[in-house]
């Protein structure tokens, strides 16, 4: 579970975009919102998710023989650290909760109508329990054989798609107001731009911690880039009226796709590996939900917590958002702000606190006497 395994800067960029990727086109809630304009609430939150991660990266830098949870201690000293770290833990919970709640609630509404959702949940819990046991290092290296199935089978449903769209469904711009647009951003940033702080605590892992930023930078670039994509041919294929009613608008347009007269169905392959995705999502979050309890409690070995932990997942799944409507709300009016103490506030406090820190050794070393 917790290993020592290193993995490189690589394969973390390459975990970051499937840990962003995975159902981040499910609902398009700010394209719902914002509608033509949604490119530029997009972008407003792929920014955001670079700054912050810039911010992390920086920490990380600062203190290269400690993790990132351990850098909190340093910085914010003892308990002070530990309630920081108890936000993060309730936040990997939040978000896990809202992964496992919106993956049952597609599968049981467009997929298996008779199968119920905890009985998906528990399945979920237990691969992702499995997982840990082998490892980050098997984590990264099925995300890497994974990946490319990926990009192909996204890019041929495109292509198809895109022959639905006769005109540019991001045109006319500028027909939202301003704060339609930056909610439109938090909402961005809240689901899915800003759960990329969650590699902030995986950054003591990476052996090369000088070129982590680059690859970070350009998985959240990428994950921008698909779900824009999505946004574009959802709107061009369905209609910005017909994707505000539909509750899975990107499904119901690559529902569209037929290869002839005979083959039908493509979409099943990719809610395949949006599943595997959502997959990685949840075991990244288990796995550093893991890392933060050992530093909070100070536990030595974390092995006999992940099926207790996996377990208090599914028993918050099951109790939380037990109507669609629920998950949708809280998407939309709550996560946006409960999200931006753990994404933005600490890590801004983080950074403040470093180049405080760095400016007192520079004025201790310039004042120290020269022997």
């Amino acid at each position: 579970m917790t290993d020592p395994e290193k993995i490189n800067h690589g394969q973390l960029g390459f975990l970051c975009f499937s840990f962003l990727s995975g159902f981040s086109t499910l609902f398009l809630i700010e394209a719902k919102l914002v509608k033509q304009d949604v490119w530029m609430s997009n972008l407003l939150a792929i920014v955001t998710s670079i700054g912050v991660l810039w911010l992390l990266t920086f920490v990380q830098s600062q203190h290269p023989q400690l993790s990132m949870v351990e850098a909190f201690e340093k910085l914010l000293g003892k308990w002070f650290s530990k309630l920081a770290l108890v936000i993060y833990l309730i936040y990997f919970l939040e978000t896990g909760v809202l992964a496992y709640r919106a993956i049952s609630w597609f599968y049981t509404t467009a997929i298996l109508p008779n199968t119920a959702p905890n009985v998906l949940i528990i399945l979920i819990v237990l691969v992702s329990s499995y997982s840990i046991y082998l490892g980050l290092g098997t984590l990264v290296r099925t995300v890497q054989f994974i990946l490319p199935f990926f990009i192909v089978c996204i890019c041929i449903v495109s292509l198809f798609i895109l022959r639905e769209v006769e005109i540019n469904p991001f045109l006319p711009m500028l027909q939202s107001k301003l704060s339609v647009i930056i909610y439109g951003g938090m909402l961005s940033f809240g689901f899915p731009f800003g759960k990329a702080v969650v590699f902030g605590f995986l950054l003591s892992r990476v052996k090369n911690i000088k070129k982590t930023f680059v690859n970070l930078a350009a998985a959240v670039v990428l994950s921008g880039i698909y779900l824009l994509m999505a946004s574009y041919l959802t709107f061009g294929a369905l209609g910005i009226h017909l994707t505000k009613l539909s509750a899975f608008p990107f499904f119901t347009a690559i529902q569209l796709v037929k290869f002839g007269e005979y083959m039908e169905r493509i979409e099943i392959l990719i809610i395949a590996i949006w599943t595997i995705f959502t997959l990685f999502e949840l075991i990244v979050l288990h796995y550093v939900f893991l890392i933060v309890i050992k530093q909070v409690f100070k536990i030595k070995e974390t092995k006999p917590f992940i099926i207790p932990t996996g377990l208090l997942f599914y028993a918050l799944a099951q109790i939380s958002y037990t109507r669609m409507m629920d998950l949708a709300a809280y998407d939309f009016k709550i996560l946006p702000f409960s999200s931006l103490l753990p994404t933005v506030i600490i890590p801004v406090l983080l950074t403040l606190l470093t180049l405080v820190r760095k400016r007192q050794r520079s004025m201790q070393d310039q004042a120290s006497p020269i022997s």
